[in-house]
């Protein structure tokens, strides 16, 4: 990805009901790959039995992010995150304006 393009960082805490969770994870991620301006994905969950999780989806613009929110099937899931899956969660929507790297 060359910059600038724009995050959005999902943090949560799950609640312990994530009956259909893995599923609806899985085909949000499917959906959103379908969507313009999506660049990418990045997810992390901790192990240790406390339930929080950090998402991290790219975007070229700030009207792609728009657009997928207002997706239907992601509506949808955000309803289904705020009265079964998550205890909290917090949204914020970041310009990347340089990124650097390093591999071994």
């Amino acid at each position: 990805m060359k910059p600038p393009y724009y995050a959005v960082i999902f943090t949560s805490t799950q609640t312990s009901q994530t009956r259909g969770y893995k599923q609806a994870a899985q085909l949000m991620e499917e959906l959103a790959q379908e969507m313009p301006g999506y660049l990418g994905i990045e997810g992390a969950r901790n192990s240790d039995g406390n339930k929080q999780g950090i998402t991290v989806s790219y975007w070229e613009t700030l009207k792609d992010i728009a657009r997928w929110k207002a997706q239907a099937e992601h509506q949808g899931a955000q309803r289904m995150g705020k009265s079964d899956w998550y205890q909290n969660y917090t949204v914020r929507i970041c310009k990347v304006e340089r990124e650097y790297s390093f591999e071994q």
